[in-house]
């Protein structure tokens, strides 16, 4: 594919052509994971109708286990719509060239980890469910936000449902007999024919990719995946590429980097003092001031219940737990009162620290190290175990 057209197809710069385009691979791509992955797993991944549908009628019967198998499913598809609009709107914040190009990017990874670990995914669950079934939600709505950002909710790649829905009100207005042309006052009734046109190759599409996925998860296994995700990586490279000549290949990007990464923790540090002070406050809710106490105390203590030495879970909740933490607490404050705090934060130079927090965390530590020699003692043999 030329460079010059999939810069058009998944750069930042958009318009219906190059909409329309990439919906007609993305269909593709969807419709093979969609039909493919039910050889796989049993389950449509990207029908969320049904699956709700499916989660009260077990609910009604009393199956509460594949009640929540549902639920697990929703929150996977839920997420991956989630994800991707904070990739976008990061990378818009960011001006990368490949706002758009980072979800597809991100959907290519995980279809390769489907591939190549699949097999081992389906014995794992998580939330109720199979990983494999939550990794191919997580895909559906990942890829369906996206397509729907980039359009301004113009298409959808997934929803077959309302694609067809869209063909039907097109098609009544195409075979609808005006009758009164000759009378101006009543304006005739026109189909949008190159809506039809697009609409009926994107069902065509999925359809067409459902029958490749499903040939060739038949035959190939989990391994079918590994060609859709070279697809999506082809049409993501170009803008990705430009943003890493652009931003990454540049002198001083480990100061860049290091100055962003202190301008971050400043910020994460103000903002938990402030709601440390906002829950401290009367006019903050009840329910939001015991949530702003735990939250801003834990970011406040001097330890963490997750040590730093450990690799990569070490900074999980420094990086993630806290600022989502921080996040949901300040959705709860009132603005105002927000505000103020913020400002009385940004003028503190000695920040507070929560001593009963740290002793908290020391006590689960203990806890969790007397419950580690217990079982140990009971299960290894040579230590006291049958």
């Amino acid at each position: 594919m030329p460079i010059l057209y999939l810069r058009k197809l998944t750069g930042k710069e958009r318009n219906p052509g190059s909409n329309r385009q990439l919906a007609c691979y993305l269909a593709f791509v969807a419709g093979a994971t969609n039909a493919g992955g039910f050889l796989a797993v049993h389950q449509y991944t990207s029908h969320m109708s049904g699956i709700v549908s499916a989660m009260a009628d077990n609910l009604a019967l009393g199956s509460l286990w594949l009640m929540l198998d549902g639920l697990g499913a929703l929150l996977s598809f839920l997420a991956g719509a989630a994800c991707s609009a904070v990739l976008v709107n990061w990378g818009r914040r960011e001006r990368l060239q490949s706002e758009y190009a980072l979800p597809l990017m991100l959907e290519a990874a995980l279809l390769v980890c489907f591939g190549l670990l699949g097999s081992n995914l389906e014995h794992h669950e998580w939330l109720f469910v199979p990983a494999t079934v939550m990794v191919l939600c997580f895909i559906m709505g990942l890829q369906n936000a996206l397509v729907t950002k980039l359009s301004n909710a113009e298409i959808r790649t997934t929803h077959v449902t309302g694609m067809v829905t869209d063909i039907g009100i097109e098609l009544g207005k195409l075979f609808y007999w005006n009758l009164s042309r000759a009378d101006s006052s009543k304006p005739p009734v026109l189909a949008n024919r190159l809506k039809l046109r697009v609409l009926i190759t994107l069902v065509t599409l999925f359809f067409a990719g459902g029958v490749i996925g499903a040939l060739g998860f038949k035959h190939i296994g989990f391994s079918a995946t590994l060609a859709l995700a070279t697809l999506l990586l082809a049409l993501a490279a170009v803008p990705v590429l430009d943003d890493v000549r652009q931003h990454l290949w540049r002198r001083d990007l480990l100061a860049h980097l290091a100055a962003r990464s202190r301008r971050w923790a400043r910020v994460v540090k103000n903002e938990a003092h402030a709601v440390w002070l906002a829950a401290q406050d009367p006019r903050t809710p009840c329910h939001a001031q015991a949530l702003a106490l735990l939250i801003a105390a834990y970011a406040l203590s001097p330890i963490d219940l997750i040590p730093d030495f450990i690799p990569v879970l070490g900074y999980l909740d420094d990086v993630v737990l806290v600022p989502l933490g921080l996040l949901l607490a300040i959705r709860l404050i009132p603005l105002e009162v927000m505000r103020q705090h913020r400002a009385t934060a940004a003028a503190t130079l000695n920040r507070p620290v929560s001593h009963v927090a740290a002793l908290v965390i020391v006590t689960l530590w203990a806890i969790a190290a007397v419950s580690a020699s217990i079982w140990l003692l009971h299960h290894l043999p040579g230590l006291g175990g049958t």
